[in-house]
């Protein structure tokens, strides 16, 4: 079982990606772990037709027997140490890749949304998509170690 985060774009800002460097270090020690890129076209004015094209090739990515999270504001609100239960049991149950999305600028088309396994929101607040990505990234390290017995939870 591999975890897999598919994000719309690549991270810009610097203090994303070095924090996204260490916690995708720390990660990979205990769980196989891949990161993908689909291509952010958010530069385009018509948004509806971003949608589209970015939902193709998220579910391009994602296979039948994948598990697909969709971070989203409408989505489950749940608990780090909850978190981590689920996330365990994921992982022994989901018999292909467990994926993490975190749409881009614009959210997800609809498609991708009912192919979704699972809505999860991070807070009600709203983020930046390269922060929500943070903050995925540290949550699954924190569950990972909240599994283990370890400390850094607390």
């Amino acid at each position: 079982m591999k975890i897999e985060i598919l994000t719309v774009g690549k991270p810009k800002a610097s203090y994303v990606k070095d924090g996204l460097s260490e916690y995708l270090k720390r990660l990979k020690v205990h769980l196989p772990l891949s990161m993908k890129h689909v291509p952010d076209r958010s530069k385009r004015k018509n948004a509806e037709k971003v949608l589209e094209e970015e939902g193709k090739e998220i579910l391009s990515t994602v296979g039948d027997e994948d598990f697909l999270v969709l971070l989203d504001v409408d989505g489950r609100l749940v608990d780090s140490v909850s978190f981590a239960a689920w996330v365990q049991k994921k992982l022994n149950e989901t018999p292909k890749k467990l994926i993490f999305c975190v749409g881009g600028a614009y959210g997800v088309s609809e498609d991708v949304k009912r192919r979704a396994n699972f809505l999860l929101s991070l807070s009600p607040m709203t983020f930046p998509h390269e922060m929500s990505l943070l903050i995925l990234v540290e949550q699954l390290y924190r569950a990972v170690m909240i599994n283990k017995g370890s400390a850094y939870h607390h």
